[in-house]
């Protein structure tokens, strides 16, 4: 794409940091893990934002009228291509892209659509279609040549009111967050802001750390709020059972990472030594949130052979992602550190690094032997 300013022709670091090329040459572009804009992740705002800041430059300095309705312009297209990328991204709604615009695109409803356009998409492709039906009806009757009628006039408004209803329908599944009381949204931004500090923690953990503001919080009723409700402000199911994570932009909220890799072991993990007498050390998850784990799992410690977007065989639209490790020197770092906080495969961890070490005495008495005999 060309710029018609420098604005964005010279930010290589913004423009690498939205696309990539696959193997073939064809640009993939990509969004933060909260579902967060491309504005609001490499520049702090929004594009509406940054267009409101621009046009006050212009009423403030006319001498950069030019340069700044430059820059404007190339915002614009940046947008343009954002709606783009986030509708061909969803697996139902590349060939509705018009009729998702009709519908509503601003700022939270392209950061809704990008979290939640597959598992929300019973709701967002009944409203699609009641909007294109809707909408072929005044096309029909834009090509009525004689005078409307009585029936005429009750298609044209069931036609209004059918995108009226729409629209609304669009936003209820987007935002399911208004249907909460302002009690259970106060939970869970306090929920949020917990989790942002503390890292990984129970329902439990999570309702010991609320004010006696909320009486009648148990940790059953937040656990339950948290799995329906969470994910709308980026809390998602941590790595052991029966936990909750925070999400920002780059990756889950780690603060103790010995404590979370044994909770993912315990709960989607398996160590075993191989036929070969190989110990082998892995991680296993699925879908969106379970593709993040791996992730940050992998960027966390730095090492292993991270495998995303593999297919089951259960269910093809449901991709299975692994964290691998081979290398003993590898596998002997993480038991060792993890061995404290494992729980149910803690005979497992125990065996592999007893394997290790006897492997490592053997090598240790065969270099002696080789030692003595040159002696």
């Amino acid at each position: 794409m060309m710029w018609s300013s420098a604005f964005l022709e010279e930010d290589w670091v913004f423009k690498k940091a939205i696309a990539e090329e696959d193997k073939n040459g064809t640009l993939q572009y990509s969004f933060s893990n909260t579902g967060a804009g491309w504005f609001e992740t490499h520049l702090g705002c929004s594009s509406s934002d940054f267009l409101d800041r621009l046009n006050k430059m212009k009423e403030d300095h006319e001498v950069l009228k030019n340069d700044v309705d430059l820059i404007i312009a190339d915002i614009e297209s940046l947008k343009k291509l954002e709606v783009e990328a986030t509708v061909s991204s969803i697996s139902w709604a590349a060939d509705r892209l018009e009729v998702i615009k009709s519908l509503g695109v601003n700022d939270d409803d392209l950061k809704s659509l990008r979290k939640f356009g597959e598992s929300r998409k019973v709701g967002l492709i009944q409203a699609c279609n009641l909007w294109d039906g809707a909408d072929d009806a005044l096309k029909m009757l834009d090509e009525f040549k004689d005078v409307w009628g009585d029936e005429e006039k009750d298609a044209w408004s069931q036609a209004m009111e059918s995108k009226t209803a729409a629209k609304s329908m669009w936003k209820s599944a987007l935002h399911q967050i208004d249907r909460l009381t302002q009690k259970e949204r106060e939970t869970l931004m306090k929920s949020s802001q917990i989790l942002e500090q503390e890292g990984s923690l129970s329902s439990r953990g999570l309702q010991e750390r609320f004010s006696h503001s909320h009486k009648g919080l148990t940790p059953a009723k937040l656990s339950k709020l948290l799995s329906m409700y969470g994910e709308e402000v980026d809390i998602i199911a941590g790595a052991e059972r029966g936990t909750f994570v925070k999400m920002e932009d780059h990756g889950i909220i780690i603060k103790d990472l010995w404590p979370y890799v044994a909770g993912f072991l315990d709960a989607d993990g398996f160590v075993r030594v191989t036929e070969r007498g190989e110990p082998t050390l892995g991680f296993l998850s699925v879908g969106t949130r379970g593709k993040a784990h791996c992730e940050q799992l992998h960027k966390a410690i730095g090492s292993g052979s991270l495998q995303l977007n593999q297919k089951t065989n259960k269910d093809d639209s449901l991709k299975q992602h692994r964290l691998l490790f081979h290398s003993e020197e590898d596998v002997s770092h993480i038991l060792n550190n993890v061995l404290p906080f494992v729980k149910s495969k803690r005979e497992d961890v125990e065996e592999v690094l007893a394997h290790i070490e006897k492997g490592e005495t053997m090598k240790r008495d065969a270099v002696d032997e080789i030692g003595s005999g040159e002696a």
